[in-house]
């Protein structure tokens, strides 16, 4: 296998109690003007909290018509869930999600949403692993581990979201993999591979904060962006904490620096352009996603002396989240 297939083989060992895995897929059709937010995962509580299960989750966008956004989801029992060791491959019930395909159909019968998929995706570079140090994916800290085999994909096929066929090619996207034994407290999050003035830029950005015993921990901060062919990191530990970031619900300013680059930003989005749907902690623990995929970001960039290099934007073509330890109710949950 290469390194990006190994990085996305299933983490848990069948057995462990206390742990929660997650496959996400996301990505913009700008002909249709919808984007699509899909996970395949699996939760395995602590004793007396639940059996273990694992869920199909389906979320669809529309940007020229926010009403008819909806969100899906499907839980099943844990021996619906297959997965290989010798290649990348996750099962639930019919589902399928592979290396560079995946397939699934959600139906809600009583809230009348159903959302099908059947794609293809690659990309051309390597994994992104947002950590700076590779101990901290081997090490119980931190209790969430992330990173993107495919950090700027290419996304062609088709979806069925409430009987409206759509088809599409080479859409802007990404597929992460998350694994771990506990969410953060709460965080901002965000990523574009769909900018105006370079198609190939990719943006990711991430303000969390977690728990340090019985006190929160500072805003931890880390950024990346690939830009004319160049990937800037600012994701070193002194830079998690010396980054800028302040977000409240639906937006996001901050500011990241390191030797060769700094940049400003700004994500913002309507309450009407975000689905909120909720998480739960292998503990039993509840959060809320407030999440959009038709956000806007500005990007502005600057030299180590100052001088202003240019900008990057994306109108509605950046994924943002919200996510806390308290629903708003500018966003009604969804799932």
């Amino acid at each position: 296998m290469e390194q990006k297939e190994r990085d996305n083989i299933v983490r848990w060992d069948g057995a462990r109690r206390g742990w929660y895995e997650v496959y996400y897929l996301k990505w913009n059709d700008a002909a249709s003007r919808t984007a699509y937010w899909v996970r395949y995962t699996l939760t395995s509580p602590l004793p007396g909290v639940a059996a273990p299960y694992c869920e199909l989750w389906g979320i669809f966008f529309d940007a020229a018509d926010p009403a008819k956004n909806f969100a899906v989801k499907e839980r099943f029992p844990i021996d619906k869930l297959a997965w290989d060791r010798d290649r990348f491959r996750v099962g639930i019930a019919e589902a399928e999600l592979l290396q560079n395909s995946c397939h699934a159909r959600i139906a809600d019968a009583e809230k009348g949403n159903a959302l099908e998929w059947d794609i293809r995706f690659d990309s051309a570079t390597p994994s992104f692993h947002h950590f700076p140090h590779q101990k901290m994916y081997e090490l119980a800290f931190p209790k969430t581990k992330v990173l993107s085999p495919h950090q700027h994909a290419k996304f062609s096929g088709r979806v069925a979201a409430n009987g409206r066929e759509i088809a599409f090619s080479n859409a802007p996207g990404q597929q992460t993999h998350i694994w771990g034994t506990k969410h953060a407290l709460r965080w901002a999050w965000g990523h574009c591979n769909s900018f105006r003035e370079d198609p190939e830029a990719v943006w990711e950005g991430l303000d969390s904060q977690i728990k340090l015993g019985p006190v929160k921990s500072p805003h931890l901060n880390l950024f990346y962006l690939k830009h004319r062919g160049r990937d800037y990191l600012f994701n070193s530990v002194a830079r998690l904490f010396t980054n800028r970031s302040r977000w409240e619900l639906g937006r996001w300013s901050f500011a990241a620096k390191n030797r060769e680059l700094r940049i400003a930003g700004e994500v913002s989005c309507n309450y009407k352009d975000m689905v909120a749907v909720t998480y739960t902690d292998p503990d039993g623990e509840k959060l809320w996603c407030n999440n959009s995929k038709v956000a806007a970001i500005r990007l502005t960039l600057f030299g180590p002396d100052g001088s202003r290099r240019g900008e990057l934007t994306s109108d509605r073509g950046s994924a943002a989240e919200f996510v806390d330890r308290r629903t708003y109710p500018e966003v009604p949950v969804r799932i």
